[in-house]
């Protein structure tokens, strides 16, 4: 070969190599693996409108980097026997993890432990919105939730007494639970009842799955469906989604409304949630357990 070409060549040579490597990292990023999902259990099938067909995985940038978020079960998980412990599936480890919402919102969950609860927190480390549940050894109890919105949250008792059992601890597929609570809405600012009434529902256990692929192309290991039916028989007004080691994962309205888990990060990179402070809520006598429903 001539001297004076051989530069050239190299060069060439080097720059046919880098194009192969460019469309090889562009074929991985939009065509990642997707696991199969197994067959779902025997029980009733869920009935309400199913998430989106799952959009392709995305990079997200952050801080100048950009992390691929493929999913996430890279092993073949074992399947748990029922009946289901819903304290593995309700209570997270403490992971933070963000849901996408269909208008578009977002919101950082994890659960947090404190005095024998677990909360279900929903949004960052400046101001986290939450719902409050305990576990004993027949029932999970939900208390308070400051997350309906409108300035307001509510509590929930059976038999005038504070909290409500939401769901048998362990229980199968296809099994339904009958539940009457009083949900009292009160006032954030003040803490003042605003309405209250009984809600009789039933608690239907749809399904449980080995692996879940969310619209987010992010798969979970061992994940329940539960939905909140007016009458037995009726169609689900809303359906939830938790998985182990995170808690809640997923929501799915009657209305079309639906979010899912869509980003998870890393231990470390992302400080707690901070738990919303409702001061009369936290001071003597406005706290929940002791207060009754003044109309």
């Amino acid at each position: 070969m001539n001297v004076r070409f051989a530069p050239k060549f190299l060069l060439l040579c080097l720059l046919v190599l880098l194009a192969g490597c460019a469309v090889n990292a562009q074929s991985y990023v939009e065509t990642p693996p997707v696991a199969t999902l197994p067959a779902t259990p025997a029980g009733p099938p869920p009935t309400a409108t199913p998430f989106p067909t799952p959009a392709p995985t995305r990079a997200f940038s952050d801080a100048g980097s950009t992390r691929l978020f493929l999913p996430i079960v890279a092993y073949s998980p074992q399947p748990m026997q029922p009946p289901f412990d819903m304290v593995d599936f309700m209570v997270g480890d403490g992971r933070l993890y963000e849901v996408q919402h269909s208008s578009g919102s977002q919101a950082r969950h994890q659960t947090q432990e404190a005095n024998g609860r677990f909360y279900h927190t929903k949004g960052h480390e400046v101001l986290a919105e939450w719902e409050e549940l305990w576990a004993t050894s027949n029932f999970i109890f939900r208390g308070t939730d400051t997350s309906p919105g409108n300035g307001q949250y509510y509590t929930l008792r059976d038999n005038g007494q504070y909290g409500s059992a939401w769901s048998p601890r362990r229980w199968q597929v296809g099994d339904l639970f009958a539940r009457n609570p009083q949900v009292t809405f009160y006032w954030k600012s003040d803490c003042s009842a605003s309405h209250s009434d009984f809600q009789a529902s039933w608690l239907r256990f749809d399904a449980y799955h080995l692996t879940y692929t969310f619209p987010s192309n992010i798969t979970l290991a061992h994940v329940i469906e539960l939905s909140w039916l007016p009458s037995p028989t009726s169609q689900p007004i809303e359906t939830y989604f938790y998985a182990v080691n995170y808690g809640l994962v997923g929501w799915r309205s009657n209305n079309g409304d639906f979010s899912y888990i869509s980003e998870i990060h890393e231990p470390g990179t992302r400080p707690d949630n901070t738990r919303e402070v409702i001061p009369c809520l936290n001071s003597g006598s406005y706290w929940p357990k002791l207060l009754p429903f003044v109309p």
